[in-house]
């Protein structure tokens, strides 16, 4: 049997019964034993990381998911996943988008094109949209709302910023955007009860 490809994709039996989704930032803080005044450094690092619990399931149910924990081999693979409440935009976006130019590592402020025309809320803070794919995905949330122009341009604000360069075309997901993660610990374990009722929760984190 061949070795599994990474990213595996996230099992989509059931629907996660909680998820903690959040973002960790590469911020350094020094402070004088004398005058205990601060100093603040902001760094362009940041992952996303989550804590997922899955619902009672039936052994039928749970087996797709302690497959995919075998496949995973702990924390040596990785796999797509995506805010289970983030899933969808509340923007009235509805082409297929690309990234209009290249972009560098750092930028805030990413060109697309071939956007819906002359739309006010093309996209609303809080969406989230994923550039490129498979091993490549990367995940930002938009902070403010975009609209767009006549010709179908628009200009997304995203965070965390860019960590890696974007290419001009470059793929736009808003439907289920993803990044790609890894489990945090290499011990993978799940829980039954008499019922032959299981358990599943992991915790996982960006793979930079």
């Amino acid at each position: 049997m061949a070795e599994a490809t990474y990213p595996l994709t996230f099992p989509t039996t059931v629907a996660p019964v909680r998820s903690e989704w959040g973002i960790t930032r590469a911020v350094a803080q020094s402070q004088s034993p004398f005058t205990y005044t601060t100093q603040v450094h902001r760094f362009t690092g940041a992952k996303w990381y989550a804590n997922i619990t899955l619902p009672p399931m039936n052994r039928t149910q749970a087996n797709e998911y302690l497959a995919f924990y075998m496949q995973l081999n702990g924390q040596f693979g990785t796999f797509l996943l995506s805010d289970p409440d983030g899933k969808n935009v509340q923007g009235s976006v509805s082409n297929t988008i690309a990234v209009n130019g290249s972009h560098a590592i750092g930028a805030y402020d990413i060109a697309v094109d071939n956007c819906d025309t002359s739309e006010s809320q093309l996209f609303k803070k809080g969406d989230y949209v994923q550039f490129n794919s498979g091993a490549s995905s990367k995940l930002h949330m938009i902070i403010a709302d975009v609209a767009s122009d006549s010709s179908g341009d628009a200009t997304l604000t995203i965070e965390p910023p860019l960590s890696a360069t974007l290419a001009n075309d470059a793929t736009v997901t808003y439907a289920s955007p993803k990044c790609v993660m890894r489990m945090t610990s290499n011990d993978l374990s799940w829980t039954a009860d008499r019922l032959s009722l299981y358990g599943i929760s992991f915790s996982c984190e960006e793979v930079l």
